[in-house]
């Protein structure tokens, strides 16, 4: 096979392949949300769509702990609420199933034991 007639057979196939893999590199998949923090700084929590994982971070030892809560946007349909009481720099984090193309709500919080959540961030939204 000469070479003109090799780069002819060749050349669309690897051009197709090439813009493909391209197309696929630019297209995400999710969003991550961002972090987000409570109303005093007390607070913060954040989505993250590489792993997954949903988080939530006690940042003062004030007695009241650190929630993230995940809703459907569509609805508000409970999906994960994420506590962290420890207040050590780490969190808390957990793997909630989220569908892809769903938009979510999510916002930070306060709590105490057995109490509603308080000093809440707003509801942002994101998209898996």
């Amino acid at each position: 096979m000469s070479v003109p007639r090799l780069v002819t057979r060749t050349l669309p196939a690897v051009l197709g392949g090439a813009l493909a893999a391209a197309a696929f590199a630019t297209t995400p998949a999710s969003a991550s949300s961002g972090w987000w923090t409570s109303p005093g700084g007390r607070a913060e929590g954040y989505y993250n769509s590489f792993n997954g994982h949903v988080y939530a971070n006690d940042l003062k030892r004030d007695g009241y702990s650190a929630i993230t809560q995940v809703r459907t946007n569509r609805n508000g349909y409970f999906v994960a609420d994420v506590t962290d009481k420890w207040a050590n720099g780490r969190g808390s984090w957990k793997t909630p199933t989220l569908y892809s193309g769903v938009v979510f709500k999510m916002r930070v919080c306060v709590v105490k034991s057995g109490h509603k959540p308080t000093k809440c961030s707003a509801w942002h939204q994101f998209e898996k």
